[in-house]
């Protein structure tokens, strides 16, 4: 039985080089905090990772394609699932690793794609089934820690737990720029987040 083409390479082609899918993903960041979304281009990308738009289409069928690939990407190395053994220890740890991610230029990606969504509704889609469910299965398993341990009600509404904390940080990182600093994500987790679950 003949093996299938995407088991067999081409003949006398090479293997695919894994590093520069991190460098085009890298790349391609860099170009959503400086110019926006509408302002990321494949040659521009392919002159910024040092290669060419060939080797991009060859992984990315589409513009839309290669930026949600990045933020995806981006998202899942920065919001990893705290399991610290205590709820309050958890969502301050979550709320850190959010903070993390969307402060400094990387925040001014992310209000870029906000800006965006609206006029975008493939990209709003395509986040909310990628980077946002991400961060959802990272509060659920959060919220199911909580449960297990008996600090939270097992009817608690846990996608609010995180929405309430996410939404106030993404406030101060995009709109006032006031500072996000621990004793902040403290009140936010203390006063907040854990007094609307009680």
């Amino acid at each position: 039985m003949p093996q299938s083409s995407l088991a067999s390479p081409r003949p006398g082609g090479r293997p695919r080089d894994e590093s520069r899918d991190d460098v085009i993903r890298a790349a391609t960041l860099d170009l959503l905090a400086e110019f926006g979304y509408d302002g990321v281009t494949m040659d521009r990308v392919a002159s910024r990772a040092g290669t060419g738009k060939a080797t991009i289409y060859r992984r990315w069928p589409s513009k839309l394609a290669m930026v949600l690939d990045a933020i995806n990407d981006f998202a899942q190395e920065r919001m990893p699932t705290p399991d610290t053994g205590s709820l309050r220890l958890d969502l301050l740890e979550f709320f850190t690793f959010f903070h993390e991610a969307v402060r400094g230029g990387r925040g001014r990606i992310i209000a870029e794609l906000i800006s965006e969504m609206p006029r975008n509704p493939e990209l709003r889609d395509a986040l909310r089934a990628g980077m946002w469910t991400q961060r959802d299965a990272s509060s659920r398993a959060i919220v199911e820690h909580g449960i297990a341990r008996g600090e939270l009600q097992p009817n608690v509404d846990g996608s609010i737990l995180t929405e309430i904390g996410t939404a106030i940080i993404l406030q101060r990182v995009l709109v006032t720029g006031d500072p996000v600093d621990r004793p902040f994500l403290e009140t936010i987790v203390d006063d907040i987040v854990i007094r609307y679950a009680a």
